[in-house]
């Protein structure tokens, strides 16, 4: 991604970006190749963004460190030093179970804008003068993204919880210009750090940027800058991109610029001439205090030690570019590149004329978004705009335009295009006024409906869900008599070659056996016995339909293969079989079917060919057939897309076939749109393990189960059994290394878990130098593997791609995943032959295998260990890279033990923006037990999403945010009735918004003795300097603690001033009273847990009336305030803070006291009434 975004603190960040600029104040001008070419340093930072208004400064003034630390550290105007809104001195307090985190402000956010690597490799082969024109593509892109984000994502929020969405005048940003990565390799990149403030559009007020918005157009904003520089390049020299496959293994294709070789992009984006240097200087001093030359093991000691030695910060003291860039020629001319050949291949490649808005048409804009909304629908069940405009933008990559606003214009309409092509889940809720004003109406619908909000998915994903389910539900499949699977599972039970059932798993197969759907789910936390009560299935379906009627499926072929030896049975990867069955696979064999029989032999023999080529494919499709009474077991079905799935069930519901998923929903999650295992979990469609029978340790087993669910106690129980390490990076790889590798010599069988690849890499080559440093590896003969890595016999090595053309002694192909120890040396050809460790059989690798698809096979990503079971396993957490679910795979690995050790520093910063307020270790692992990664349907995203829109809470805050600035104009209005001119001075004051609230009560109350309080504040405020603050004190007795209720939005007068305000608050009460009528009868159906526990308490002489007053109370209560505690009627008591709750609380609770007192209320049932929360603050307040 060439667009990064990260959160800067207050007090840490912009100082590192300061103190790398050049040393002196000589202004420079922007994109002025020459001006920095000899100097220490990068340029001086320069001012970017509408917003600069607001704090008197101009695009490309320079960043001075006092105006740096004005707005970043202080929040305050450089020159006034009166505030922007909040100060940054207040802490956010997040609350984990009790305990409270303090953090430092966000200061702001630093978007690096990274060229690709191409672009940068061109860049610093370039002389002076291309140089500066790629700096002025780059900035001329940066600063078109930035514009972007300003319309589209830089915006801010307001109300309780930010339940309006309101425009910004801008950003206020600072830019700086960076040359290299901290490993010396070219890097042109720009960091824009936005302050997180800016102001509203509707009033001036200095507010927080909304920074959940602008995370999400991050990747939009990347793939846009991309598109921009691109054309930038081709107009300015020439250049034009290509498409490149990954390099590397797991990474997304790419953009390149033609004619820079890869291998020259490779030695620029690796730290090993780095590595080299420092293991040359470790056997320089070896030889000198030695004499001698050191042994080819310490030297690979040596090079694993430099590994994790350069891993350090960029050098504090910046070289000039112009060093830089002969070092970076030297470089390029060691592999055997002239700059100016590279130059001569790159630019002037390309005069075609880019196209304008004027190009685009109908067709191709509706073909061009059907292409994008379908990539979009392949990869996830839900999306919103920023996928499509990200998608948008891909699909447009290899197109040049004329301008950014020609871009804007064709990317907005192919995104634009598939919006209208997706199916919306959660429809806007209100038509706003014609005349509606900036504060009500945003972006063509109202402030509470953000449209880059709006979630959609796709008719296709919505009707395979459907299908699923239905199929679930739909009880007319095969099936065993309950009597016979009672029997079957007694007489299973008395085997001796069988492992004992425990209950649980009795009962789910009973279940799956004689329940009759054609699908059933059987899901289970890791260790709960999921194959063991597979395989009992298979033996009693069997036992029923014969041999050879069950057949087996998995994600991949790895664990196929691993489930058909477990099972006894033929299993496959799910691609496959839908690619032989009835994707081009079944295709092939139909058409060659067709075209023998059309054909017309002339002899016998011809003819009797042609039937037994016939029958041949017949036969090979029906192996690819389900068939009748079949029973069709999906393993780790969570990892297998919505779409495969609606298509097995298609096929097994014609065959009359059954299927029964396996998995665990709380791991890992499909690559593509899915979700449908842990929705019929959720749904209470599925059948449960929940006994955890895997760990040694008693405790384990429960300690697993909390984490599994993201139970933040679950860390104290690790903690308490030694089972939690935290450190610095490198002393946390040395831990979980050393303690591995004791697990290993002591014939353990153990897993070492990295956060990424490069840790894999790392510790993969210290594995591999230990063992030969021992003497168990010989590395006189190496092969070179895919990871840039060598092996040598001995060796563990991992295949990372299926390949059916390479087989073992058996005949079996080799898979991805498959370890093997190589047992031979490399053959003159490159090859080398090893054993297979999960079968013992023998395979050759070719050179070509090895040096693709081949690597060292000591640790191991979270990912892949999924399914693996061992003694012992060791998980390295750094920051950001782990989600709940691969968190939870690494620790429940082991039988013995399982041990995460935390990197309490980042592995490998590029910049030392983050220099203070580093993160605890307990915030690090807070971080990953609340990132849940498994994807959710369809169907459940939109309920969740039209549950939560409609819900009171959230119509309570759009109502109070609409009635606050209705009493704020009334206000308005009352003071300039008193005194003309006075309104404008008073909104400046802090105490505004608290006057507003106050007033709004007092009106409500009392509303002549509030206009006569608000007229003798005005006409004596005393000695005061703060008029504002005097009128607050006054009218706060005349409101009391009055708030308007539940019933008050339907029966509250609101001042008439705003006719679009006036509009807009009938749509909430209409909302709020339908919501009302829905909560009254989803209460008296009496189903819900929390309803039993209300009149269970009650005497049974309660009249119904008073009883169901009562429930229907409770029912807008618990919606008002989000109580999802389905046992308790009113949930945890509300903290000091939740006045209005507590005050809710209160009076149900009195109501419940009367009740099982036997005296019912004297007033008799009412429509259920709940407090609007009014705030103390402006009609601005923040998040």
């Amino acid at each position: 991604m060439t667009v990064s975004i990260a959160r800067l603190t207050a007090h840490a960040g912009v100082k590192y970006l300061l103190k790398t600029t050049m040393r002196d104040d000589v202004p420079l001008t922007p994109g002025d190749a020459t001006g920095y070419y000899m100097k220490a340093g990068t340029p001086p930072g320069r001012w970017l963004g509408k917003g600069l208004d607001g704090i008197s400064r101009h695009p490309l003034d320079q960043v001075t460190n006092a105006d740096a630390t004005s707005i970043f550290s202080n929040a305050e105007h450089p020159d006034t030093h009166q505030p922007l809104g909040r100060p940054h001195g207040q802490t956010t307090v997040a609350h984990r179970n009790g305990e409270e985190t303090k953090r430092a402000a966000v200061a702001g956010f630093d978007l690096t804008f990274s060229v690709p690597k191409s672009v940068s490799v061109l860049w610093a082969l370039a002389p002076k003068n291309i140089q500066k024109l790629i700096l002025e593509s780059h900035h001329e892109a940066v600063n078109e993204v930035l514009a972007w984000l300003e319309t589209q994502a830089i915006h801010t929020r307001t109300g309780r919880g930010g339940a309006a969405h309101v425009g910004a005048k801008g950003a206020v940003a600072a830019a700086f210009d960076h040359w290299e990565s901290r490993a010396r390799d070219p890097q042109l990149h720009t960091h824009v750090v936005i302050a997180n403030r800016v102001q509203r559009a509707t009033d001036g007020a200095w507010s927080s940027l909304d920074s959940r918005t602008l995370y999400k157009a991050t990747i939009s904003a990347s793939v846009h800058y991309n598109g921009l520089l691109f054309d930038r390049l081709q107009e300015r020299l020439g250049a034009v991109p290509g498409f490149r496959p990954p390099a590397i293994r797991e990474r997304n294709p790419r953009h390149e610029l033609v004619g820079v070789d890869d291998q020259l992009i490779q030695e620029f984006s690796s730290r090993s001439h780095l590595i080299n240097a420092e293991t040359d200087r470790l056997i320089q001093a070896w030889e000198k205090t030695h004499g001698s030359r050191p042994s080819r093991t310490t030297v690979t000691k040596f090079r694993q030690q430099a590994t994790l030695s350069t891993r350090q910060a960029k050098d504090k003291d910046p070289t000039p570019l112009s060093d830089l860039a002969a070092g970076w020629r030297v470089r390029a001319q060691q592999l055997g590149f002239e700059a100016a050949t590279v130059i001569r291949q790159t630019i002037n490649r390309s005069h075609e004329r880019p196209v304008t808005a004027a190009d685009l048409t109908g067709p191709w804009v509706a073909a061009a978004a059907a292409a994008a909304r379908e990539e979009v629908a392949g990869r996830r069940a839900t999306w919103n705009r920023w996928n499509l405009l990200a998608e948008a933008e891909r699909v447009c990559a290899d197109i040049r335009c004329a301008t950014a606003a020609d871009r804007r214009t064709w990317i907005d309409s192919v995104a634009t295009a598939a919006e209208s092509q997706c199916v919306a889940l959660n429809p806007y809720r209100y038509t706003v006024p014609v005349d509606a004003g900036s504060d009500v109406a945003f972006a063509g619908h109202s402030v509470f409906e953000f449209p880059g909000a709006r979630l959609y998915t796709d008719a296709g994903i919505l009707a395979n869900e459907q299908l699923v389910m239905n199929t679930r539900n739909d009880d007319g499949g095969p099936a065993i008599a309950p009597h016979l699977a009672d029997t079957f599972l007694t007489h299973a039970g008395q085997a001796p070659d069988r492992t004992e059932l425990a209950p649980d798993q009795l009962a789910a197969v009973h279940e799956v056996l004689s329940s009759g759907r054609y699908l059933d789910a059987v899901v289970g936390p890791a260790g709960s016995g999921k194959t063991t009560t597979m395989a009992a299935i298979r033996d009693g379906w069997e036992q029923a339909y014969g041999a050879g009627s069950v057949v087996g499926l998995a994600p991949a072929a790895a664990s196929a293969d691993v489930l058909g030896r477990k099972l006894g049975l033929v299993a496959e990867n799910v691609s496959k079989w839908l690619y032989e069955s009835v994707g081009q696979g079944a295709a092939g064999r139909a058409e060659r079917f067709r075209d023998l029989e059309a054909s017309r032999p002339g002899t016998f023999w011809q003819r009797l060919r042609r039937s037994q080529r016939m029958a041949d494919l017949a036969l090979r499709q029906e192996q690819w057939s389900f068939r009748l009474n079949q029973l069709v077991i999906v393993d780790e079905a969570s990892m297998v897309s919505t779409a495969q799935l609606a298509a097995l069930v298609h096929q097994a519901r014609d065959a009359g076939a059954k299927i029964v998923m396996v998995g665990d929903p709380a791991q890992l999650d499909a690559i593509d749109a899915g979700g449908i295992l842990g929705w019929l979990d959720r749904q209470g469609k599925a059948i449960e393990l929940t006994s955890v029978r895997r760990f040694l340790r008693e405790w384990e087993g429960p300690a697993s189960l909390l984490l599994r669910a993201g139970d933040f106690t679950a860390v104290q129980q690790y903690e308490a059994h030694g089972r939690l390490r935290h450190g610095d990076y490198t002393e946390m790889i040395d831990q979980a290394y050393g303690r591995w590798i004791e697990d290993i010599h002591a014939g353990r069988a153990s897993i070492l878990i990295a956060p990424d690849n490069d840790t894999v890499t790392v510790l993969n080559e210290r594995a591999h130098a230990e063992l030969v440093d021992r003497g168990l590896v010989d590395a006189r003969r190496a092969v070179r593997l895919s990871d840039g890595l060598s092996a040598g016999c001995g060796d563990t090595v991992i295949a990372r791609k299926n390949d059916r053309r390479l087989t073992d002694d058996s005949g079996d192909f080799i898979r991805n995943g498959t370890l093997i120890k190589l047992t031979d040396r490399p053959g003159h050809d490159g090859s080398i032959t090893g054993t297979r460790l999960d079968t013992g059989e023998r395979i050759k690798l070719t050179s070509e295998y090895l040096a693709e698809s081949v690597e060292l096979g000591y640790a191991t990503t979270a990912h892949r260990s999924q399914g693996i079971t061992v003694d012992t396993s060791h998980t390295l957490l750094t920051q950001g890279c782990l989600t709940r679910e691969l968190f939870y795979v690494g620790m429940t690995r082991g039988r013995e033990a399982n041990t995460a050790y935390i990197c309490e520093t980042d592995p490998a910063p590029d910049e030392e923006l983050h220099e203070i307020d580093t993160t605890t270790w307990l915030e690090i692992i807070g971080e990953v037990l609340a990132a849940q990664g498994a994807e959710r349907t369809a169907h459940e995203v939109g309920d969740e999403e039209r549950e939560s829109a409609n819900s009171l809470h959230q119509l309570a805050a759009e109502y109070d945010y609409l009635a606050q600035i209705a009493a704020a104009e009334n206000l308005r209005s009352a003071v300039e009735r008193l005194q003309p001119g006075l309104a404008a001075e008073l909104e400046g004051s802090p105490s505004w918004g608290a006057s507003v609230a106050a007033w709004r009560r007092a009106t409500a109350a009392e509303p002549r003795v509030a206009t006569a309080t608000l007229e003798q504040a005005i006409r004596r405020p005393g000695d005061a300097k703060d008029l504002m603050a005097v009128i607050h004190a006054r009218l706060r007795p005349t409101g009391g603690n009055n708030s308007p209720g539940i019933d008050g939005w339907l029966c509250e007068t609101v001042p008439g001033e705003r006719a679009d305000l006036v509009a807009m608050i009938e749509q909430v009460r209409e909302l709020a009273n339908r919501r009302i009528q829905q909560l009254r009868l989803t209460a008296l159906s009496g189903t819900e847990p929390w309803v039993q526990q209300v009149t269970a308490t009650l005497p049974e002489s309660t009249p119904t009336a008073e009883r169901n007053h009562l429930v229907e109370s409770i029912a807008v209560y618990r919606d008002r305030w989000l109580i999802g505690d389905a046992q308790d009627p009113l949930g945890p008591p509300p903290a000091d803070y939740e006045w209005d709750r507590g005050r809710d609380r209160q009076k149900l609770e009195a109501q419940i006291t009367l009740l099982q007192n036997g005296t019912p209320d004297g007033d008799g049932p009412t429509t259920p009434t709940v407090s609007i929360e009014t705030g103390l603050t402006n009609v601005g307040w923040e998040i």
